[in-house]
């Protein structure tokens, strides 16, 4: 029997919580950020191998941060002009738009994980995709869900999170994990299965993932609101040692064009 005090507790708990996703989307929603979902510790430990856990209280509550499709020309692009030569721009862009976060919320305790942080033995921090769906905020596919497997044994398959809107136009970027805030009655919500729990389509997703990934056809796998642009598209398709100078002759162009039109 739950006494009057705590649903009242419970009641001013979930108020809190959602005054608090409330904050973080208007914070973040200018750089084409979002904070989607919430979540508890127990619910990311209870699926990851022992190694991946994450040494909190397990009632500790966690927000997860993603980009949309339009954070690359609204956040990121502005941010390449002042930050030329910047290592790992992208990642960069995203550390100084999140990191002010903290101080928004100066009476918690909050340690904040990227996705890209790795341990010294070069293990990831936390398994972003894992988080997405159990968060609820996009649903996780991989070949370990299939009833009738045609992959190889030997292949490496990786899994792939899709989001209800943006399908595989997104990313997640951080979790922020609020160490003085605990909230062992938080419901988790399921992610929504546009795929249906059909195995041709999951197939067909995992092997465009994993064997054509820079076509980019799986991340249309469902109807979507928006999508990279094709400059965005294109930045991400370059090799990654050879971004900078990506970036470096699109601001030298646009630098051009607008003394161009100043003529």
């Amino acid at each position: 029997i739950v006494s009057e005090y705590e649903e009242i507790t419970k009641k001013s708990l979930e108020e809190l919580l959602e005054s608090y996703r409330q904050r973080l989307d208007a914070l973040i929603q200018f750089y084409q950020l979002r904070q989607t979902k919430s979540t508890t510790i127990s619910w990311y430990n209870a699926v990851v191998e022992p190694s991946f856990k994450l040494k909190y209280d397990d009632s500790t509550v966690a927000f997860l941060i993603i980009s949309t499709p339009h954070m690359f020309e609204k956040t990121f692009l502005p941010y390449a002009v002042t930050h030329k030569g910047t290592n790992d721009p992208v990642d960069s862009c995203i550390k100084l738009r999140i990191e002010p976060l903290i101080k928004k919320f100066s009476d918690h305790d909050i340690d904040l994980i990227y996705d890209y942080e790795l341990w010294p033995n070069r293990r990831p921090k936390i398994i972003m995709q894992t988080v997405g769906h159990i968060t609820g905020a996009a649903h996780f596919y991989s070949r370990h869900q299939l009833t009738n497997d045609p992959f190889p044994k030997e292949k490496n398959m990786l899994g792939v999170c899709i989001h209800p809107k943006y399908g595989g136009w997104f990313a997640l970027r951080a979790v922020l994990v609020f160490k003085t805030l605990t909230y062992p009655l938080l419901k988790q919500q399921a992610p929504i299965d546009h795929l249906k729990e059909n195995e041709t389509l999951i197939v067909d997703l995992l092997r465009r993932f994993n064997d054509c990934w820079q076509d980019n056809t799986y991340r249309d796998i469902i109807p979507v609101i928006g999508k990279y642009s094709l400059l965005q598209q294109s930045y991400f398709k370059t090799l990654p040692k050879q971004r900078l100078l990506w970036l470096e002759k699109l601001l030298q162009n646009e630098s051009i064009n607008e003394s161009n039109e100043n003529l």
